[in-house]
């Protein structure tokens, strides 16, 4: 058999080559994919889906707003490769992943809803400041606008998402360890975050299959409810129950899989920071608090998602204790 020596034979193995080993070295480690027309970008690990960040913004006719007012983080499972959270439609429309809100924020002698987005209350994508990828984690960094229905900004938000593979005694597979870094800055003076511990706060909502079901169950610290069930209460009658958890799980099951998720909140946070659970798959804390244009709020939370068998009290408080020395540890 005739070898292939001729200069375009050359040519064409070598780019061969290159392509095969670009791709080989676009599933080491994690990697970005911005897709503008979409307005999605994703986050992958050794070519594995992790994170989803949606961020458009089209407010040409309701529907349109409807569908994207809200700048979110969809969560995909470690193992399955399947998006976990919500989207649009489904039980509560208005909740979407991960996600960050207020329904009373109040300023200048009235209040916007950007919980639920009503009356033009939006948040709006504005730029990216980051979007790295490594071997040992992927990091984005991206600037939001909270914006009235004329499209004047109200609050600019600085959100910073890391994500670190994290081997963890419960599952086979790696755990998604995702670090919340929120920087929430003014523009129109003093601003009241206020609502209740049902409608505010950094929440994660689960997808809409759950909702379906009603089968999300929950682990608490010691010293706080230690049954399965949803511990609801209420603000308007035990505004102060249930509060200051520091973290809580919720674990659920779709399409055969069971997927855990650790909510874990900077002990700094102004209190009481009120914790709420739904059997649907919304969980998260709230707190009410001011900011102006000279104080800023910097809120931070970890939130590790498995997929597996769930995982017991003492191992979750044992990352709680870690994420906290770990905040610690940037402060001094």
């Amino acid at each position: 058999m005739k070898r292939l020596t001729s200069p375009l034979a050359c040519c064409l193995l070598l780019l061969l080559f290159t392509q095969v080993t670009a791709t080989a070295a676009e599933k080491q480690g994690f990697t970005w994919k911005d897709h503008p027309k979409q307005k999605t970008a994703d986050l992958y690990f050794n070519g594995q889906p992790v994170l989803q960040y949606v961020y458009p913004f089209d407010n040409s006719t309701p529907e349109k707003f409807h569908d994207t007012y809200k700048v979110f983080h969809h969560v995909y499972g470690p193992q399955s490769g399947k998006v976990i959270t919500k989207g649009p439609g489904g039980k509560y429309t208005h909740h979407r992943g991960l996600y960050v809100g207020w329904n009373k924020t109040g300023f200048e002698g009235k209040s916007l809803d950007f919980w639920h987005c009503k009356n033009g209350a939006h948040l709006r994508h504005e730029k990216f400041l980051e979007m790295k990828g490594g071997p040992k984690t992927g990091t984005m960094t991206a600037v939001i606008h909270w914006e009235d229905k004329d499209g004047k900004p109200v609050i600019v938000e600085t959100r910073k998402v890391t994500v670190t593979p994290l081997e963890v005694a419960n599952s086979d597979a790696p755990a998604w360890q995702i670090d919340w870094q929120t920087t929430l800055e003014s523009k129109r003076g003093e601003i009241t975050l206020d609502g209740d511990r049902q409608h505010a706060g950094f929440q994660y909502r689960a997808a809409q299959p759950v909702a379906e079901a009603n089968n999300a169950v929950y682990i608490r610290p010691e010293g706080f409810p230690q049954q399965p069930a949803p511990f609801q209460v209420s603000d308007r009658t035990d505004p102060n129950k249930h509060v200051n958890l520091g973290w809580f799980e919720m674990s659920y099951e779709m399409d055969g899989k069971h997927y855990n998720v650790e909510y874990m909140e900077d002990p700094s946070v102004p209190k009481p920071s009120r914790y709420s659970e739904r059997p649907y798959g919304r969980f998260g804390a709230f707190f009410d608090t001011k900011i102006d244009e000279g104080h800023p709020l910097k809120m931070n939370y970890r939130v590790i998602v498995s997929e597996g068998k769930t995982p017991s009290q003492v191992e979750i408080q044992k990352r709680y204790d870690q994420f906290v020395a770990s905040l610690k540890k940037q402060d001094s």
